[in-house]
């Protein structure tokens, strides 16, 4: 039986590791064999079977790698980034969808989330920045003081929300900028979370 190179045996099992914290699925042995430039599947299949017999990978029923413990016990939540958010005047909102990642609902909670690039100065002094990628949760309702994206007229904004009398306040955190009061809007969902994006 041939031997197998320890130190790509090594390397499969982190690039396993590393696939998974990316996208919250395990990798299929074509793309083990081509990120790894192995010569072939049935290579690809000899490594994991070492890993397997090991105990340092488990595989379904039908061959595939199992995800890794720590990510199915907490579980992902796969999120689309919609493209961005005015933190200022309301802009026109177009749901164009940049790409899905994979957040951990340890982290960012349960529920149907979604992410919003953060555009404009409205909200630094609550700590977001032009940039900044939103995690938001889908609800139709919200809190007074919780941060939201708001609908007005078919035209987003992101705004701290509050309920005065009939009236609906939308207060930038800028204390150059005014409040936007307005007879109703439609929240859109309400903020979750904020990542920091330094360039």
């Amino acid at each position: 039986m041939r031997v197998l190179n320890q130190e790509i045996l090594q390397r499969v099992e982190e690039y396993n590791i590393d696939y998974q914290k990316e996208h919250g699925i395990s990798p299929s042995f074509r793309q083990i064999m081509q990120a790894l430039s192995l010569s072939s599947l049935a290579t690809v299949q000899r490594y994991i079977l070492v890993l397997e017999k090991e105990g340092r990978i488990t595989r379904t029923k039908f061959g595939k790698i199992c995800p890794l413990p720590q990510l199915k016990s907490s579980g992902l939540t796969v999120t689309p980034l919609l493209g961005e958010i005015a933190c200022g005047q309301p802009n026109f909102a177009v749901e164009n969808i940049e790409g899905n990642y994979a957040l951990p609902k340890e982290l960012f909670g349960d529920g149907q989330l979604f992410m919003l690039r953060a555009a404009g100065e409205s909200m630094i002094e609550a700590g977001i920045a032009e940039g900044d990628l939103l995690v938001l949760k889908r609800t139709s309702s919200a809190d007074d003081g919780e941060i939201v994206v708001a609908m007005i007229e078919g035209n987003a904004t992101l705004k701290r929300l509050y309920h005065r009398g009939k009236k609906i306040v939308l207060h930038p955190e800028n204390h150059k900028m005014k409040d936007i009061i307005v007879p109703s809007c439609e929240v859109q969902g309400v903020l979750v979370s904020c990542i920091k994006m330094f360039q």
